[in-house]
C-alpha cells in the first residue's frame, strides 16, 4: 500500500464537504497543486458538482481568480466518470474508441437479464428444475414471484465487483454449499416423507371437527390437508416443513398433531434439502458464469461498455507503463471521498492511482456504509484504516458534529460505538456536537402505531404528525438561527419500499382539505428525493387528527 495516504474519518455532519474545500483551497492556493493535477472522485455527480463550486467560490474569495478560473482543468467526478474521462485520453493504448457508449445501471441490469435468457435458451430443463428448486425453498421476492434469476444476478455483480472472471466463479457453488452443510446436523436415512405422509393421514381422519370446533383446530386442519397434497406431488416447501413443526390445533386435537410436529422438526436432517440446496446453489454460480459469458459478447457486438468495465479496464490500463509515466508526471492529488463505499476492484483501482500521486487523500466513514447491494464491503475501510495507521500516517478524524443537537449526537453515540467496538476505536466513532442545546423537546421519539395492516399504520402515522404538528414542535434555520414552531416541510418520512410511500402519501392528504402531490410517484427515485416534501407539504391548513388513530409516543432522551 502506498504510504502517502491520508485518511479523514468524517462521521455524518462533521463538516466533510467544508473540510475537504479547504484542504483543496489551500492546496491550490499554495501552489502545491495546479487544478490540472487533481483528480478526485465523489459518489454522486450532485456531490462533484458541489464540491468543485465551493473550491471554486473560496478561491474567488481568497483573492486566488486566476487559479479559480482553472478549475475546470481539475478532473472531480464519480468515479465512472473519472475512469471514463482516463479511458478516453488514453483510448489507443486502452485499444477502445474514443467515443465510448456507455450503459448506465438500468440499461446494464436489461441487457444482463437478456443475456441470461440467451445463455439459458437450450435448456428450457433447466430452467423448469430451478423454478421447482425455488419453489420448494420458497426463493422469493415480495410480491411471492420466484427469484432465482436476481439471485444469479447477485453473484454476477459479485463476481465482478471482485475481478472475477466467469471460469473463477463457475464451480463456486459446491463449495458455498459445502460451507452451508458444516453448520447442518447429519442426514437422516428415515424416509421422514412417507412417514409425514401417515401422520398427517392418521391426524386428518382422527381430527373431528364438529367435537373441537375451534378456528385455530379448523386453521390447522386446513394446513395439513394442503400439505398433504403438495407431499404426493413433490412440491411441498421446506418452509411449510418448519410450519409443521411449530404448529398445533387446539387442545382437545393435540395428541394427532404432535407426531407431526415430531417428524417435521427433522427438515434440517432431509436428504432433499440438501440435494435441493447443493441443486440450487451449484446451478446458480454455473448460470451466473455463463450469463457473463454471454453478457460481455452482447456488449461487444454492440459496441457498448457499462461501469465496472470502465474500472476493470482502467485497472489494466494502469499496468502500461507509458500510462503511468504521464500520470505519474502529472497527478499531484487524488482525493476520493465516500471511501466507505467502495468495491474491491475500486480499491484496487485507487491503490494503482496512489502510487502514482504526490498526495493523496480518502475521507469516509464505516459507520455510513450502505451500498454493499453494489458490491461496496465496509470491512475493507477497516483494513485501510488499520493498514495507514500501522504505517505511521494516524487518520485524522473530524470530532464534531455541526448538524445536530447534543441530545441527538449522545443518542447516535451511545448506539455506535459498543456497535464497532471490535474493529474500530471510540474515539474513529463518536462525535462531540458543536451545537447548542435550543429545546427541551426530546431528541428520539419511538412510536408504535396501531393497525393490523399497512393502510391502517400510514393511517395511525399520519395521524400521529397531526397530532405532533398541533404541538408546536420547535426547529431552528440554518440561516436564521433563532428557534421557530415546525411546518409540515420540515418532515421528511423514510419507508423501506415504494409501496409503503404510497400508503402514506395517501394517509396524509386524506386527512387535510385538498390532495397534495408527492415525489414517491417517481418509480427511480434519487437519493435525495426519498424524503416526501410533496406529501408533507406546507399547507396553509391544519391536518386534524382523525378520531381512532392512536399513535402513543414511547419518548426517549
Amino acid at each position: 500500500m502506498s504510504t502517502n495516504i491520508h485518511f479523514i474519518s468524517a462521521g455524518a455532519g462533521s463538516g466533510k464537504t467544508y473540510s475537504l474545500t479547504q484542504k483543496l483551497k489551500e492546496l491550490l492556493s499554495s501552489k502545491k497543486v495546479t487544478p490540472a493535477g487533481v483528480i478526485a472522485t465523489t459518489f454522486t455527480k450532485l456531490a462533484s458538482g458541489e464540491l468543485k463550486e465551493r473550491v471554486r467560490g473560496a478561491l474567488i474569495e481568497a483573492g486566488q481568480l486566476n487559479v479559480a478560473n482553472q478549475m475546470e482543468q481539475s478532473l472531480i467526478g464519480t468515479v465512472n466518470g473519472v475512469c471514463g474521462e482516463i479511458l478516453r485520453r488514453f483510448a489507443f493504448e486502452a485499444g477502445m474508441p474514443p467515443d465510448q457508449q456507455v450503459l448506465d445501471e438500468a440499461q446494464g441490469d436489461i441487457l444482463f437479464y437478456q443475456a441470461m435468457e440467451q445463455a439459458l435458451a437450450d435448456n428450457k430443463l433447466l430452467i423448469r428444475q430451478m423454478n421447482a428448486t425455488c419453489h420448494r425453498l420458497q426463493i422469493m421476492d415480495q410480491k411471492k414471484q420466484l427469484k432465482w434469476r436476481s439471485e444469479v444476478k447477485s453473484i454476477a455483480d459479485a463476481a465482478r465487483a471482485n475481478n472475477q472472471s466467469p471460469d473463477k466463479i463457475r464451480h463456486l457453488g459446491k463449495a458455498s454449499a459445502d460451507q452451508l452443510f458444516q453448520h447442518f446436523p447429519k442426514a437422516t436415512t428415515r424416509d421422514l416423507d412417507e412417514q409425514l405422509k401417515i401422520a398427517i393421514k392418521q391426524a386428518m381422519d382422527g381430527i373431528d371437527t364438529e367435537h373441537d370446533s375451534t378456528n385455530k383446530t379448523r386453521d390447522y386442519v386446513s394446513l395439513i390437508t394442503g400439505i398433504h397434497a403438495t407431499l404426493y406431488k413433490g412440491r411441498a416447501t421446506w418452509p411449510e416443513w418448519i410450519k409443521l413443526s411449530k404448529a398445533m390445533p387446539g387442545a382437545k386435537s393435540k395428541d394427532f398433531a404432535e407426531p407431526i410436529a415430531d417428524i417435521a422438526i427433522d427438515y434440517d436432517k432431509h436428504p432433499h434439502l440438501r440435494e435441493d440446496i447443493r441443486f440450487f446453489a451449484e446451478q446458480a454460480f454455473e448460470i451466473a458464469a455463463a450469463s457473463l459469458t454471454a453478457y460481455q459478447l452482447l456488449k461487444t457486438q454492440k459496441g457498448l461498455i457499462d461501469f465496472v468495465d470502465q474500472e476493470q479496464r482502467l485497472y489494466l490500463l494502469l499496468d502500461n507503463p507509458g500510462v503511468r509515466e504521464t500520470l505519474r508526471e502529472e497527478l499531484q492529488l487524488l482525493m476520493v471521498d465516500e471511501f466507505q463505499d467502495t468495491s474491491p476492484i475500486q480499491l484496487a483501482l485507487f491503490l494503482k492511482l496512489s502510487q502514482l500521486a504526490d498526495q493523496v487523500i480518502w475521507v469516509g466513514d464505516i459507520k455510513q456504509s450502505i451500498y454493499g447491494f453494489r458490491g461496496s464491503d465496509p470491512t475493507l475501510m477497516a483494513a485501510v484504516v488499520q493498514r495507514v495507521t500501522e504505517e505511521g500516517n494516524e487518520p485524522e478524524i473530524l470530532e464534531n458534529s455541526w448538524r445536530s443537537t447534543p441530545e441527538l449526537v449522545a443518542y447516535t453515540n451511545n448506539l455506535f460505538v459498543p456497535a464497532f467496538a471490535d474493529t474500530l476505536q471510540p474515539k474513529q466513532v463518536s462525535l462531540e456536537s458543536a451545537r447548542a442545546s435550543f429545546t427541551d423537546e426530546p431528541a428520539v421519539e419511538l412510536w408504535r402505531l396501531q393497525g393490523s395492516n399497512k393502510s391502517k399504520r400510514a393511517n395511525a402515522l399520519a395521524g400521529g404528525i397531526s397530532s405532533m404538528m398541533t404541538t408546536g414542535r420547535t426547529v431552528i434555520d440554518k440561516g436564521s438561527k433563532p428557534p421557530r414552531a415546525a411546518s409540515y416541510s420540515n418532515i421528511a418520512i423514510l419507508c423501506r419500499t415504494h409501496a409503503n410511500l404510497d400508503e402514506i402519501a395517501t394517509a396524509l392528504p386524506a386527512q387535510a382539505d385538498r390532495p397534495t402531490g408527492y415525489a414517491g410517484q417517481r418509480r427511480n427515485p434519487q437519493p435525495h428525493q426519498l424524503r416526501k416534501p410533496g406529501s408533507l407539504g406546507n399547507p396553509p391548513y391544519g391536518l386534524p387528527q382523525r378520531p381512532g388513530h392512536q399513535v402513543p409516543p414511547m419518548v426517549g432522551r
